[in-house]
C-alpha cells in the first residue's frame, strides 16, 4: 500500500523544488555537474494561522503562497546560471529606491504581472470572445458553454506551444523527475534513480491537474449568474476567482487521497494533460529530484550528493552488495559486520540497533535473533538488512527504520512524520491514569497526539475511557489511525485533523481530562539538537515557537472552552519550563497546579485543575 505523504514540488531551471515536512528545498544541477541545494524551513501560512486553514480559504491562500514560492525558486535557479551580468537600468532604479527590499519588490511586481496575464488570457479573453455570440442571437446557455470550451482550449494550446521551446522541454523533464521521485517515496522504495525511473511521470496532485480543475470549476460557478453587461460579467468572474481556487484546492486534495472510481474519472483529464507538461527524465535529473526531496523531508543526503557530484555516469556500488560478499551469511556474521560499520560511524547503540534491524529483516523478535546467531540468512533478507543498516549509518533513528516503537508495553507503528514516543512521556501517562481512576473520569482528549501513543496507552490502562485524538498533521492522522486500529481501540478512540483544539471547540466537545505533549523546544535551540533529532524528526512536532511556549498558551486558553467543570489538564514540559507553564495555567483560570518529576529528578509533567 502506498505511503501517503504531503510532499509536493515544482520543476525549475535545471532543477527541482520540493516542499516537505521539514521545509522547502531546491536542488539545481550546475554547469560543472555538481548539485547545489537551497533550503528554507518556513512553515506554510495555513499552519501558522488557523483561520487561514479553513476549507476554501486555505485553497486560495495556498495558491498565492505557491505562486510566491514558485517565483522565488525560479529566480534562485536562474541565478545559478546568470554569471556576473551587468544589472539593467530597471534593476538599478529598484535598488536605489527600495534598497535591500528591491528583490522583494521586483518579485511582487512579477507576481502581479503574472496573475494579470493569466487572468486576462484564461478568463477575461474567453469571456470577451464568447460574448460576441450574442450578436449572432445565441442564448445564454450556449454562450456559457462556448466560453468554457474557449477557456479550456486556450489553456491547452498555451501549454502545447510553450512546451515546444527547448528550455521549457528541459523544465518539463525535471517535472517528470519530480513526479517519479515522489511516487517512489510514497511507495516506500529506496530513493535511487533506478527505482524512481520505474514509476509513471503523471501524478494526481500535480499543479497541471489543479489548473485543469480550476478551468472546470470556473465553468460551473461562472454559469450560475448571468449579467447583461460584459464588464459586469468580467468583474464577477475576477471576484469569484478566490472561490474557484479554493474549491479546486479541496478537490485536488481529495483526489490525492481517494482511490474511488469517481476520483479516477475526475483526475483522468488532468493526468492526460500531463503528457504535455511532463517529459521522461534521465538519470541525472532523477538524482537532482531525489536530493531535493530528501532535503525537504529532513533525510540525510550527504552521501548521495557526493556520489552524484563526483561522477554522474558512475556504476554505483551498493553497500549491501559489498558487505554481503565479505561477511558470510549467518545472523552472527552479518551482525558482527553491521556492528563494526555502525560503531565506525559513532553510533553508541550499535549492538542493539543491529539486532533490532536484523529482527525486522527476518520478521523475528530480538530475542530470537540473539539466540539464533548460527541461522543462515537468505540473499533477499540480507539485502533488506543492509539497506536498513545503510539508513542507520546515516543517523536515521532506528525506530523510523524498523517502523515500530514500544511505549508502555504497547507496540506502535512509527513513521518519519511523527515524533518518536520517549520513556519520559510515560510519566505523563502514569499521572493521567492515576487522576482518571481517582476521579472516575471517562472522557479524554489527547491533543497534539502525533502517533497516538499517549491516548492509546491510557485506553490500554483504563478500560471505560472514550478518547479523542487531535493533531494538525496528515502524517499523524495516518500513523495514529493505524495504531488505533492495530490495537483494537477503534470503538473507544477517534482521530480528528485539527489545529490544536479548534475542531473540539467547533463541535462543542467537553472533556474530563486533556493530556498533551506539545512541541516545546524554542526555535533557536533546534539547530543545536542531536542530528538524529533535528535532521529526522518533524520540525512541526518539535518547535514551540520563539520561547517554546506557544502551544501551552494557545491550548490552555482553548481548554477552558472544552472541559467539564472540575476538569484537569496534564502537560509534558521541558525541564526548565515549570514556572512559565504554571503561570500560563493560572492566567487561564486553572488552580491546584502541581509538578511531577521524571526518574532523573527533572520537572517533567504539570497538572492543573479547572
Amino acid at each position: 500500500m502506498a505511503k501517503k505523504t504531503s510532499v509536493g514540488g515544482q520543476a525549475v531551471i535545471e532543477g527541482v523544488m520540493m516542499r516537505g515536512e521539514k521545509g522547502i528545498a531546491t536542488a539545481v544541477r550546475l554547469e560543472n555537474g555538481e548539485i547545489e541545494v537551497d533550503f528554507n524551513n518556513s512553515i506554510p501560512f495555513t499552519k501558522k494561522h488557523s483561520v487561514l486553514n479553513i476549507p476554501i480559504i486555505r485553497g486560495f491562500v495556498a495558491m498565492i503562497e505557491s505562486l510566491v514560492i514558485g517565483m522565488k525558486t525560479l529566480n534562485y535557479s536562474a541565478s545559478c546560471f546568470e554569471g556576473e551580468a551587468e544589472p539593467s537600468k530597471f534593476e538599478k532604479w529598484l535598488a536605489s529606491v527600495f534598497k535591500d527590499k528591491s528583490n522583494d519588490v521586483a518579485l511582487g511586481f512579477a507576481l502581479i504581472v503574472s496573475l494579470m496575464f493569466s487572468v486576462g488570457l484564461f478568463f477575461i479573453l474567453p469571456t470577451f470572445l464568447s460574448n460576441l455570440l450574442y450578436k449572432l442571437k445565441a442564448d445564454k446557455f450556449t454562450v456559457n458553454i462556448i466560453e468554457g470550451i474557449l477557456r479550456v482550449g486556450i489553456f491547452i494550446l498555451y501549454i502545447y506551444f510553450v512546451g515546444k521551446m527547448s528550455d521549457i522541454r528541459r523544465v518539463f523533464e525535471y517535472h517528470g523527475a519530480e513526479h517519479k521521485t515522489i511516487f517512489c517515496y510514497e511507495n516506500e522504495e529506496e530513493l535511487t534513480a533506478e527505482n524512481a525511473a520505474k514509476f509513471v511521470r503523471f501524478h494526481p496532485r500535480c499543479g497541471t491537474n489543479f489548473l485543469f480543475i480550476v478551468m472546470i470549476v470556473s465553468i460551473v460557478l461562472f454559469s450560475l449568474v448571468e449579467f447583461n453587461s460584459l464588464w459586469e460579467k468580467i468583474v464577477y468572474r475576477v471576484i469569484l476567482l478566490p472561490i474557484v481556487a479554493g474549491v479546486s484546492y479541496e478537490l485536488i486534495k481529495w483526489l490525492g487521497k481517494s482511490k474511488s472510481r469517481l476520483s479516477d474519472i475526475i483526475a483522468y483529464p488532468g493526468l492526460k494533460l500531463q503528457n504535455l507538461t511532463t517529459n521522461e527524465p534521465d538519470e541525472s535529473q532523477l538524482e537532482v529530484a531525489i536530493i531535493a526531496l530528501k532535503a525537504a523531508e529532513g533525510i540525510d543526503y550527504s552521501e548521495d550528493i557526493k556520489r552524484f557530484n563526483r561522477n554522474p555516469d558512475r556504476d554505483e556500488t551498493q553497500l549491501e552488495e559489498a558487505v554481503t560478499r565479505n561477511c558470510g551469511n549467518t545472523v552472527g556474521e552479518l551482525l558482527n559486520t553491521a556492528n563494526a560499520i555502525l560503531k565506525e560511524n559513532d553510533i553508541e547503540s550499535y549492538i542493539i540497533d543491529s539486532q533490532l534491524i536484523m529482527a525486522k529483516a527476518l520478521d523475528k523478535t530480538r530475542i530470537e535473533v540473539m539466540t539464533n546467531r548460527e541461522a543462515e540468512v537468505s540473499e533477499e533478507q540480507a539485502q533488506t538488512f543492509w539497506k536498513m543498516i545503510k539508513l542507520r549509518q546515516k543517523k536515521m533513528p532506528v525506530k523510523y527504520i524498523i517502523k515500530q516503537c514500544e511505549f508502555m508495553g504497547i507496540n506502535l507503528y512509527i513513521d518519519e512524520g511523527v515524533l518518536i514516543p520517549r520513556p519520559d512521556t510515560e510519566v505523563l501517562v502514569e499521572e493521567a491514569v492515576k487522576i482518571i481512576n481517582n476521579k472516575q473520569y471517562n472522557t479524554v482528549c489527547d491533543v497534539c497526539c502525533g502517533s497516538g501513543a499517549i491516548g492509546i496507552a491510557i485506553a490500554n490502562e483504563v478500560k471505560n475511557t472514550v478518547i479523542e485524538c487531535y493533531d494538525i498533521s496528515e502524517d499523524a492522522r495516518k500513523v495514529a489511525e493505524r495504531n488505533i486500529l492495530d490495537n483494537n481501540f477503534q470503538q473507544r478512540m477517534k482521530f480528528y485533523n485539527s489545529d490544536m483544539l479548534n475542531e473540539a471547540i467547533k463541535g462543542n466537545k467537553k472533556f474530563d481530562i486533556i493530556v498533551c505533549n506539545p512541541p516545546y523546544i524554542p526555535e533557536e535551540v533546534i539547530p543545536t539538537l542531536m542530528g538524529d533529532v533535528k535532521d529526522y524528526e518533524p520540525y512541526i512536532a518539535l518547535c514551540g515557537g520563539k520561547d517554546g511556549l506557544d502551544f501551552y498558551k494557545k491550548i490552555s486558553e482553548q481548554a477552558v472552552e472544552c472541559m467539564n467543570s472540575g476538569g484537569v489538564i496534564v502537560y509534558e514540559i521541558g525541564d526548565d519550563q515549570k514556572m512559565q507553564v504554571e503561570y500560563i495555567l493560572k492566567e487561564n483560570g486553572f488552580s491546584d497546579i502541581y509538578c511531577v518529576k521524571d526518574l532523573a529528578g527533572r520537572d517533567r509533567v504539570i497538572v492543573g485543575h479547572l
